[in-house]
């Protein structure tokens, strides 16, 4: 993978855990807006991450609420 690319992967992955993590919090993350302009396959990819960060973050949180 070249670095330009690796660079995008990288900035996609911050921004996947930045908008799960504002939902977790409760404030509305519209995803069909936020990946408008991504390729289909980066959608795919990005979706896929979010998800995973969005069930992180949720787990994250209800353990902080136990304490």
């Amino acid at each position: 993978m070249n670095q330009t690319n690796l660079q995008a992967v990288k900035n996609f992955d911050f921004l996947a855990r930045s908008f799960a993590r504002m939902q977790a919090l409760g404030q509305p993350v519209d995803i069909q807006a936020v990946t408008g302009n991504m390729s289909a396959e980066q959608k795919i990819w990005f979706c896929e991450r979010y998800k995973q960060y969005c069930r992180q973050a949720t787990s994250a949180l209800e353990l902080e609420l136990e304490h």
